[in-house]
């Protein structure tokens, strides 16, 4: 293939994944907010749902790592994307039948085997895409993903409450399930052939990525961020406990993403100036100030602005996961290390988050105190940041050294 044939193979891939990233991210605008109240229709008590989601978590924390493993040893991440949407694509048409707590926990854990390996998956084929084309980013593919989270946080409620259901149970996994159907469509105009060839992993590959002492670092910090970004769903409560309207919580949550957009789309320029590990410390520092604000007694609008920090706890977060695992992990190996941060840093780190949050929107009297403690343990994940950035200076001065 001619080098211009080739990279324009590569733009439309990317091409491809905007329009993916976009579906895909719709459907978790529906998934999320209106799961727990479509299983509260069909009679299931808290309890059972709350075993329902726990088989979910249980299932993704080692999923994500398998599928990742499977995708480098095939060296066909498209390919195992394509299948993992399929997977998830099934439990989605389950949800619209399903009626028994039994049920809906089997469902649940078959969609956790699955869809927690989609965006690790999504983000190796879009990393692979866009190191084929010079000049492109990341960042600004999966920008997508977020312009389709916030039509589909302003949209799905109405859209949902516009349909007629008699019984109103079915309204919310027919939307889930048809969006998540475009989703797999896309997933398999994907080309399932490898982007970077090279050489098939060994275990032994896999053993030395899990031993890297800054890798070890970057996931660490991660995990206790994503832990704090568990505390995020209880802005909703938040809110209504201080009396104002949900208008509140819906602007807070758009303007964030808003934000998240623009940050993305900024990226590029910001990695150009500054370290991964700077911009990391920025983004938890940023973090640990959000919340500390939020738990203050603030007026609404002030409510609203600052989840605009939202663009950096997040949109600035990812990006620069994604960079430095795109820079520090063999691209044979690119799956396997996306899988990782996803089971250690996403899974595990948010599954403790969201325990904690609840535990401690019960026993501290509030979301205000719990987003007080939140900013506390995020210092952690900044000072885990800045030894980062510390052993990259040092990583720096020591390869100045050999070089004169």
């Amino acid at each position: 293939m001619s080098l211009p044939a080739e990279r324009a193979g590569t733009s439309r891939v990317a091409a491809r994944l905007r329009f993916f990233y976009f579906s895909y991210f719709i459907t978790v605008g529906i998934y999320y907010p209106f799961l727990v109240p479509h299983l509260r229709a069909i009679g299931l008590g808290g309890s059972e749902i709350g075993t329902a989601q726990m088989a979910g978590s249980i299932a993704a924390i080692p999923a994500s790592f398998l599928w990742g493993a499977l995708a480098d040893r095939l060296q066909a991440p498209a390919r195992a994307l394509q299948l993992a949407t399929r997977c998830a694509l099934l439990a989605a048409v389950g949800l619209v039948f399903a009626r028994t707590p039994l049920t809906v926990a089997l469902l649940l854990f078959l969609r956790g085997l699955a869809e927690p390996a989609i965006i690790p998956l999504s983000d190796t084929v879009a990393v692979n895409a866009v190191h084929a084309e010079p000049g492109a980013s990341y960042a600004r593919v999966r920008l997508f993903g977020s312009l389709g989270f916030i039509v589909s946080a302003q949209g799905a409620g109405l859209l949902l409450a516009s349909f007629s259901d008699p019984d109103g149970t079915r309204v919310m996994p027919l939307a889930y399930a048809v969006t998540l159907l475009v989703t797999t469509v896309v997933a398999e105009l994907l080309p399932a052939d490898r982007l970077e060839r090279g050489p098939k992993p060994h275990l032994r590959e896999v053993r030395a990525l899990a031993a890297d002492g800054r890798l070890i670092l970057l996931l660490a910090a991660c995990a206790v961020h994503a832990a704090s970004l568990a505390t995020y769903p209880l802005f909703g409560a938040l809110v209504h406990d201080r009396g104002f309207s949900p208008a509140v919580t819906g602007a807070g949550m758009a303007f964030g993403v808003v934000a998240e957009v623009i940050v993305l789309f900024a990226f590029p320029a910001l990695e150009r100036r500054f370290s991964i590990a700077t911009l990391l410390a920025c983004a938890f520092g940023a973090t640990a100030l959000r919340w500390w604000l939020v738990s203050h007694d603030l007026p609404a609008a002030w409510l609203v602005a600052v989840q605009a920090f939202h663009g950096l706890s997040f949109g600035l977060y990812w990006a620069c996961a994604v960079k430095a695992l795109s820079q520090w992990v063999p691209a044979h190996l690119r799956a396997t290390g996306q899988a990782m941060f996803s089971s250690i840093a996403s899974s595990l780190g948010g599954a403790i988050g969201y325990r904690l949050a609840g535990f401690g929107y019960e026993r501290l009297g509030g979301a205000g105190p719990v987003y007080a403690f939140t900013a506390a343990v995020e210092l952690l994940a900044l000072g885990l940041a800045l030894c980062l950035r510390g052993g990259e200076r040092q990583r720096a001065l020591v390869l100045k050294d050999d070089a004169s």
